[in-house]
């Protein structure tokens, strides 16, 4: 028989890469976890771009013109009507709670989204980050 020199791994070796694998795990993980929740705030700030541009053009519809809202302090998003359909349609959802359900980071969830209309009829949207989060609402258009 011919003697083969197969030489593999010890455990040893296949020990210390699995310890340096946790380490770099242990340390990379937190960061991951922050991008992720970065990334869940910018597309919360999306969905309120996206409230916005869809509330500015159902209210520029002149067959919208008796149901847009007209200069109101800040309540909690409730569309109506011709003009209220036109924006839910545009963001492809059937109701106001499916459009909050939508937000998703840890600091807008659960919060509603809110809208006022100036005098000029200029729309702000807005949300109010959860207390202790250290995230600033989110206000569009950015002032």
């Amino acid at each position: 028989m011919k003697k083969t020199n197969n030489k593999g791994f010890s455990l040893v070796e296949l020990i210390i890469v699995i310890a340096i694998m946790a380490i770099l795990i242990g340390v990379l993980a937190p960061q991951y976890m922050r991008y992720v929740e970065k990334s869940r705030v910018s597309a919360d700030k999306d969905l309120c771009d996206n409230v916005y541009n869809a509330m500015t053009a159902a209210a520029a519809d002149p067959d919208n013109a008796t149901t847009a809202p007209g200069p109101c302090s800040l309540t909690n998003l409730a569309l109506t009507g011709t003009y209220g359909s036109d924006v839910l349609s545009t963001l492809g959802v059937s109701n106001v709670s499916a459009v909050e359900a939508k937000l998703k980071s840890k600091s807008f969830s659960g919060q509603n989204i809110r809208y006022s209309v100036d005098a000029m009829g200029n729309i702000t949207i807005s949300v109010s980050a959860s207390a202790g989060t250290g995230i600033s609402d989110i206000v569009i258009p950015e002032k």
